[in-house]
């Protein structure tokens, strides 16, 4: 039997799925519907809240594990994607680009969390 990391990263792709299922609809509905107002005054108190809390080092964990895993399902996906439509001829170069490309998009929201 010819051992291959396929595992691992099929494990990748199902965590990123229920992050992606499960939470960020959550956050989505929460901070984009549920909590902006017309009166400026409460608008600049909950942005302060929003910020006190992102700001928290154990969210900041927490939505970069989120944006991980959701970057590797998109990884995964698209290179499967890419496989199934023709492009197996070079599928260990598509391979490496996906999962290159999340661990660069997850080293970008990591510093863009550490900013703020």
């Amino acid at each position: 039997m010819a051992k291959t990391n396929e595992a691992f990263f099929w494990s990748l792709f199902s965590a990123g799925g229920v992050a992606a299922a499960l939470f960020i609809p959550a956050i989505i509905v929460s901070l984009g519907f549920l909590l902006p107002t017309d009166d400026p005054a409460i608008a600049a108190e909950r942005y302060d809240q929003i910020r006190a809390v992102v700001g928290h080092p154990i969210t900041k964990i927490v939505l970069l594990g989120m944006i991980f895993l959701s970057f590797f399902h998109c990884a995964h996906r698209i290179q499967h994607t890419g496989k199934d439509v023709g492009l197996r001829a070079i599928g260990g170069l598509l391979a490496a680009a996906c999962y290159l490309g999340a661990l660069a998009g997850s080293a970008i929201a990591a510093v863009i969390l550490w900013r703020i």
